[in-house]
């Protein structure tokens, strides 16, 4: 059974992505450099939702299946990997093509292997394609989910409890010892890693996601209203308030994007409904994993035909908006024309692999 409406939720947490990315807007004047300074920027926050919402996903589609054993493991561990390596290659390859001889082959291979992010140094993890690290991260979760969906809630809770109390000594570790900070200048440090990027870190987003799936459905529109105005205000709030940035990397938006996933998952309030009956928003989620691959590809060249023009050729309002258009433009035609062939013709493929 599809849940519409988090699948259209997905493409408002890419382009909250790609809005973070799109740092002119928040350096040079224009009427949302406001916004740009505070609701973009912490754009990031969508990396969370898709954390979470993949342990919520993976829980609702493969957890009864691998525990009735319906399915194994080694066939649901291919499956994943063959939803995400095609795309990763896609865009990766010919990036790479170019990068491998600033980057050289190890960088290469890491990455394309998705291996990238259990290097704890931003010139590994976030080469050829920054936002592959997250991948990497999810290819992990995928192996770890075989053993975490067969675990009494009761266990994937206390085990999620270490994990969050993992992640606050951390935090409070880098920060009584001075070293809180995510950049160094311009380049992300060990703290940014800890905090943002490891896998292990991140793998309490994913069993929170997880858990939230076996809680009880709640929903209703009133709540849907209050959950969505609460997470867009603290995205507002917390650069306004200086909430320092290792605490916004992932803990300060855990609570709130369990929330929010729990009360939209349960679809019973009218913005369920409404997002789960657009089309077009149900097709724009869909291409949302090839918009969070192809965007930044399109920003930087973007960025070098407006420094190649000089930076008053065109606004940076409307080229925002023109390079978001076209990130957009080009998820939807490669979600429609190389994704969903490449996985109709695999699925079958590896169905048939495992069962004989």
């Amino acid at each position: 059974m599809r849940l519409d409406q988090l699948t259209a939720l997905r493409f408002f947490a890419a382009l909250a992505v790609l809005a973070s990315h799109l740092w002119p807007l928040a350096e040079y004047p224009n009427a949302l450099q406001p916004l740009a300074r505070t609701l973009f920027h912490e754009g990031y926050a969508g990396v969370s939702f898709f954390f979470m919402l993949s342990g919520y996903i993976l829980a609702h589609t493969y957890q009864g299946r691998l525990a009735q054993g319906r399915i194994g493991a080694a066939h649901y561990f291919t499956l994943r990997l063959a939803r995400v390596l095609p795309l990763h290659w896609l865009v990766g390859v010919p990036l790479a093509a170019f990068a491998v001889g600033q980057e050289g082959w190890a960088k290469v291979a890491v990455n394309l292997l998705l291996l990238q992010a259990w290097v704890p140094r931003a010139d590994w993890y976030f080469t050829i394609n920054e936002p592959s690290w997250s991948l990497s991260d999810e290819a992990f979760f995928y192996a770890c989910f075989a053993g975490l969906a067969l675990m009494p809630v009761r266990r994937l809770g206390w085990l999620a409890a270490g994990l969050l109390a993992l992640n606050l000594g951390v935090v409070v570790w880098r920060v009584t010892s001075g070293q809180g900070a995510i950049l160094a200048g311009d380049t992300p440090t060990l703290t940014h890693w800890l905090t943002y990027i490891s896998p292990v870190s991140r793998l309490l987003d994913f069993m929170v996601g997880m858990l939230v799936y076996r809680l009880p459905r709640r929903g209703g529109t009133g709540v849907e209203i209050g959950a969505l105005a609460l997470l867009v205000s603290a995205m507002v709030a917390y650069p306004l308030l200086g909430l320092p940035d290792v605490w916004r990397m992932q803990l300060a938006y855990l609570p709130l994007m369990a929330l929010f996933i729990w009360i939209f998952g349960a679809g019973g309030g009218a913005l369920s409904r409404w997002l789960a009956r657009q089309g077009w928003l149900v097709l724009l989620g869909d291409a949302s994993f090839a918009l969070y691959l192809v965007h930044l590809p399109v920003v930087h060249g973007a960025l070098a035909v407006q420094d190649r023009l000089g930076d008053d050729a065109l606004p940076w309002l409307p080229w925002a908006g023109l390079v978001s258009a076209a990130a957009v433009a080009l998820s939807v035609a490669v979600y429609r024309w190389v994704e969903v062939p490449v996985l109709r013709a695999m699925r079958p493929r590896i169905d048939g692999w495992f069962a004989r």
